[in-house]
C-alpha cells in the first residue's frame, strides 16, 4: 500500500511542476495586452479587405414617387419612378492601388505589435520567474545563517555557564540570531510576492514546491553578432519598417490626386403614373444610359500639394524614430551584454570567495570550540560564510536575468531552461 502511496505522490510533484515554459504558455495563452493586440489585428484585417472596396463596381437602386395639387403628365396628379445604377471606377490616378499597399504595409506592421507585444510579456513572466527562484535562494541561505548562528548560540550558552565566555559574548549572539530572524521573515515575504506576481501572470494557484530550478551554462557572447540578430529580428524596427512602408505609399497615393479620375456609369430608370409605376402604356419609356465621365481638377488653391508635403514629413517624421530606436536598442543591448559579462566574471569570484568563507568557518569552528578564538572572530565567520553565499545566488541570477533581457532585445533564444 505505501508503495502505491508513495508512486501517487510523485506523480503529483511531476504532474504540479511548472517549468519556465509552461509558465509562458499559461501566461500567453490569456493574457489581456496580448487579446488587445489580437483584436486591434482583426481590426487591421477588416480595414484591409475595405480598402478593396474601390476595385469592384458600385451598385444602386433608386425609387422616387410625387403627388402634386398639380396635373402632371396624362392628366395625372402622381408620378413614380424606379431605377438603378452601375458604377466602375478606371482610373483615379493609383490612389486605390497605394492606398491598399499602405494598408497592407499596415496589417503586416499590426502584426509585428502584436509579436512585440508578446515578448514583452514573455519578458515578465521570465523575470518574475527568476525572481521566485532569487528569493527562495535567499529564504534558503537565511535558514542556514539561522541554523548555525541558532549552534552557536547553544555552544555559547554552555561557555557562559561554566563561566568561559562573558554574558556580552553571548549577548552578540543573540542579536545577530534576531537581525537573521528578521531577515528570514523579510525573505519568505518577498518570495511571498514573487509567487504571488507569477501567478498574476499565468492565472495559476503555484506553490514553490511547483517552480523548478534553471539551468545555466556559460555563452561567449559577442556583440556585434547579437547587434546583427537585433536589427534582423526585434520586432519594433520590424514594426517601424512596416509603418515607414505604408507612409511611403500614402505618399504616393497623395500624389493621384494631380491625375484625372475615369469612370463609366451605366444607368436604366422605369417611371410611372403612380407610386405602383402603372399607367404607362404609350406614354413614358424606360430610360437607359451609359456614361464615361472624367473629372480633372484644375486648382484646388493647393490643397494637393500640401497634401503631398504633409505625407512626406510624416514618413521622414517615422524614419527619424527609427534611427532613434535603433540607437536607444544599440545602448539596451550593450548595458545588458555588460551586466552578463560582469556577472559572470563575479560568480567566478564569488565561488572562490564562497570556498574560501567555508575553509574559514571552519577552522575558526574548529579554534572556537577550543577556545582558541573569540566570540567575534567566530561570529564574522559566520557572516562571511552568509555573505559568500549570497554573493554567489546574487551573480547566478544576475546572469540569468541578463540572458532574459538579451533575448528580448534580440529576439533569439539564449537561455538554458529546464
Amino acid at each position: 500500500m505505501m508503495r502505491y502511496v508513495l508512486f501517487f505522490l510523485c506523480l503529483s510533484g511531476i504532474i504540479n511542476a511548472l517549468s519556465l515554459q509552461e509558465a509562458l504558455d499559461l501566461t500567453l495563452s490569456h493574457n489581456p495586452n496580448i487579446k488587445e493586440q489580437e483584436y486591434l489585428l482583426q481590426e487591421s484585417r477588416a480595414n484591409y479587405k475595405m480598402y478593396q472596396s474601390p476595385f469592384y463596381p458600385s451598385l444602386n437602386v433608386m425609387y422616387g414617387t410625387q403627388k402634386s395639387n398639380r396635373i402632371q403628365r396624362a392628366d395625372k396628379k402622381t408620378s413614380g419612378n424606379l431605377g438603378g445604377n452601375v458604377q466602375y471606377n478606371l482610373f483615379n490616378g493609383f490612389s486605390d492601388v497605394y492606398n491598399l499597399k499602405s494598408s497592407k504595409a499596415l496589417l503586416e506592421s499590426q502584426n509585428y505589435q502584436l509579436e512585440a507585444t508578446k515578448e514583452d510579456v514573455i519578458l515578465l513572466v521570465k523575470s518574475a520567474y527568476i525572481n521566485v527562484l532569487r528569493q527562495a535562494q535567499n529564504v534558503e541561505i537565511a535558514e542556514q545563517s539561522r541554523v548555525l548562528l541558532e549552534e552557536q548560540r547553544r555552544q555559547n550558552l554552555e561557555f557562559y555557564h561554566v563561566g568561559l565566555i562573558q554574558k556580552n559574548d553571548l549577548l552578540k549572539i543573540e542579536v545577530e540570531l534576531n537581525n537573521t530572524l528578521q531577515n528570514l521573515l523579510a525573505y519568505k515575504s518577498a518570495l511571498n510576492y514573487a509567487l504571488r506576481d507569477l501567478e498574476r501572470y499565468t492565472r495559476t494557484k503555484i506553490s514553490l514546491q511547483d517552480i523548478e530550478e534553471l539551468k545555466l551554462k556559460n555563452r561567449n557572447l559577442n556583440f556585434e553578432t547579437l547587434k546583427q540578430d537585433m536589427l534582423q529580428r526585434r520586432a519594433e524596427l520590424l514594426f517601424m519598417d512596416k509603418i515607414i512602408e505604408s507612409k511611403a505609399h500614402l505618399v504616393q497615393s497623395a500624389k493621384g490626386n494631380f491625375l484625372p479620375e475615369i469612370d463609366i456609369i451605366g444607368s436604366y430608370t422605369r417611371y410611372g403614373d403612380d407610386y405602383a409605376l402603372r399607367g404607362r402604356e404609350g406614354i413614358y419609356k424606360d430610360e437607359t444610359n451609359v456614361q464615361l465621365a472624367l473629372n480633372f481638377n484644375i486648382f484646388d488653391g493647393f490643397s494637393d500639394s500640401f497634401n503631398v508635403e504633409s505625407a512626406q514629413m510624416n514618413r521622414l517624421a517615422f524614419e527619424s524614430q527609427r534611427v532613434a530606436l535603433v540607437e536607444e536598442l544599440e545602448l539596451q543591448l550593450f548595458n545588458a551584454l555588460e551586466n552578463y559579462n560582469l556577472a559572470l566574471n563575479a560568480l567566478e569570484i564569488a565561488k572562490l570567495a564562497l570556498a574560501q568563507a567555508e575553509e574559514n568557518y571552519r577552522i575558526s569552528k574548529n579554534r572556537y570550540t577550543q577556545r582558541m578564538e573569540s566570540t567575534g572572530d567566530f561570529l564574522d565567520a559566520e557572516l562571511a560564510l552568509t555573505q559568500a553565499r549570497s554573493n554567489v545566488a546574487i551573480n547566478t541570477y544576475a546572469i540569468i536575468e541578463s540572458l532574459a533581457q538579451l533575448e528580448r532585445i534580440t529576439q533569439t533564444q539564449l537561455m538554458i531552461r529546464q
